[in-house]
């Protein structure tokens, strides 16, 4: 099994003595896969650890308990507790987008803080107020990486160009560019663009949805 699952449909044909006369073969027609039937890859950590348990046997095939499930995962199927979650989520999601939305710039700033800082950056200046075009001044300890951050609640390609230049006045390694409405684009290395849909993930991951709605409410 390794660090994912392959899977093959065997062939009706009827099975063959193999060379060495100590087992049977047949084959596989298409050939081996670790992909589910809808293209997603089935590696181990999206697998069960029902599943993933077997992954030590030595063997070359033994009897699977959970046998309803692989086939359902190699089908692509979700159980209807999954399907539920997903659901759930999708409406979180959405619902996480429309409270950024009424949040006033200063609570939006600090809302990029608390993401940033719960990922592992350390904030080296106070948000909003360390210069002008500056929202953030981050450090990453494990890495000694230096970040600045500029938040917007509304923006356009044109006023991202604006501050791309300004990565040279300090001792920044990269800039993140955050905004919850509008649209911005480069094709700058240094440059990390988070958009309302990518900034919506970070704040579930972060577990900020409650902090949300408090803000809000």
């Amino acid at each position: 099994m390794g660090e994912r699952l392959w899977w093959g449909m065997v062939d009706h044909a009827k099975p063959a003595l193999h060379a060495d006369a100590k087992g049977v073969w047949r084959p596989i027609r298409g050939g081996w896969r670790s992909t589910d039937l809808r293209g997603e890859q089935l590696t181990k950590d999206r697998l069960s650890g029902a599943l993933t348990k077997l992954a030590g046997y030595r063997g070359t095939s033994c009897d699977v308990e959970v046998s309803d499930y692989v086939v359902r995962r190699i089908n692509g199927e979700k159980t209807p507790e999954v399907e539920r979650a997903l659901v759930a989520s999708k409406e979180m999601k959405a619902a996480a987008l429309g409270l950024m939305k009424l949040l006033i710039p200063r609570d939006f700033e600090l809302l990029v803080d608390l993401v940033f800082t719960t990922s592992g950056w350390r904030r080296v200046g106070i948000v909003g107020k360390t210069q002008k075009t500056l929202d953030l001044d981050l450090l990453l300890p494990s890495t000694g990486e230096r970040a600045f951050v500029q938040v917007k609640s509304k923006t356009t390609s044109a006023e991202l160009d604006e501050y791309i230049t300004k990565i040279e006045d300090g001792p920044y390694d990269r800039m993140f560019y955050v905004f919850h409405s509008g649209k911005a684009d480069t094709d700058d290395p240094r440059v990390t663009v988070i958009g309302p849909e990518q900034l919506a993930d970070l704040v579930m991951n972060a577990g900020l949805v409650s902090w949300l709605i408090r803000k809000v409410s």
